[in-house]
């Protein structure tokens, strides 16, 4: 007999080792449970598919998506919370799902089908190459065949807790001062004081990447830079007498929460644009079209060129949704 979502997803947030999650094992006929790789450090994911049944679950290390402490992650590697649940149609070795899908949903549907069937939901509908629902309990993204004749897969995911606000470090900066500070190098004293209280002297020493100098954990936040060669226009003169291989800010870097496991960035962005923004609904804001644009399956980016600066925005094609936002100056690559 065939699972049903509405077995499957209220599972979602729950642990691995719990009765309701070992009993949908049980249910689904696999004998696969999750477990982190004990020789990779790095890894704090995995995931079940049971090709059979067309259904995949995603499992995360418990820590991690709690934004406990790090020195908590991995302590248990096989006590994960399930946090995504894939629905797929026949592909290659997969089986197609065919318990009932979230909200009546059917294979056969088409897009403005799909959309029809959840129009009491449509206040939480984010629309791209994919459409995105952000529920009040999870996430629930549909994908479609080609020319949106009918579903390909479903997923529903719940996001990664963000980091407590306890603890943020932040400069109270505004676009145009970070501008102000494109081209200085990381010895000047103008840019060491001006993103205080960050120590950008101590974090250089402490980093082995002297060219990108992260404080994600603590704002959100990443500067890069690059040889002062490589900028060009009015960025390259603040070097005063220093030679062109100097290092100088070339680029910063605002993150979401959990982006790269950082802090969500919560001060000023370029045009008023937030991270909850969509594809659609930042471009609007930006009120151009971008100079350079490209989509992968899973993101995308669009950058636009101005004169005093370049904008790169980095988006989330499965939750329809920005992940990145960067200033660069001019020539910086």
């Amino acid at each position: 007999m065939a699972v049903d979502a509405d077995q499957l997803v209220p599972l979602l947030g729950h642990r691995s080792d719990e009765p309701e999650v070992e009993a949908a094992f049980v249910e689904l006929r696999t004998r696969r449970r999750p477990e982190l790789d004990p020789e990779d450090p790095d890894a704090l994911r995995d995931w079940v598919l049971v090709r059979r049944q067309g259904v995949e679950l995603g499992f995360i290390d418990e820590a991690y998506f709690n934004a406990d402490k790090e020195w908590r992650r991995r302590r248990n590697l096989s006590s994960l919370i399930l946090y995504q649940v894939y629905f797929y149609t026949a592909y290659k070795d997969v089986a197609q799902f065919t318990g009932k899908l979230p909200f009546g949903l059917e294979w056969s549907d088409d897009r403005k089908e799909v959309r029809r069937k959840l129009h009491d939901r449509k206040q939480f509908l984010r629309s791209y190459r994919r459409d995105a629902w952000e529920l009040p309990q999870f996430w629930m993204t549909v994908s479609y065949k080609k020319a949106n004749k009918s579903v390909d897969s479903v997923v529903c995911q719940i996001d990664l807790k963000p980091w407590p606000e306890d603890g943020r470090l932040q400069p109270n900066l505004t676009v145009g001062d970070w501008l102000e500070l494109l081209g200085l190098p990381a010895t000047a004293m103008n840019l060491r004081q001006r993103i205080r209280p960050l120590d950008l002297a101590q974090r250089i020493a402490d980093e082995e990447d002297e060219g990108e100098v992260n404080f994600r954990y603590e704002c959100g936040l990443e500067l890069v830079f690059t040889a002062a060669r490589n900028l060009k226009g009015p960025y390259r003169t603040r070097l005063g007498r220093r030679p062109p291989e100097t290092l100088v800010l070339g680029a910063v870097r605002f993150f979401r929460s959990r982006g790269l496991d950082a802090r969500q960035w919560n001060g000023e962005l370029p045009f008023g644009l937030a991270f909850d923004d969509s594809q659609r609904s930042s471009q609007a804001k930006i009120r151009r079209k971008p100079d350079e644009q490209k989509d992968d399956d899973l993101d995308g980016y669009a950058e636009w060129r101005f004169r005093e600066y370049s904008l790169h925005v980095m988006y989330d094609n499965m939750k329809n949704r920005l992940l990145r936002i960067s200033i660069m100056a001019p020539g910086f690559d």
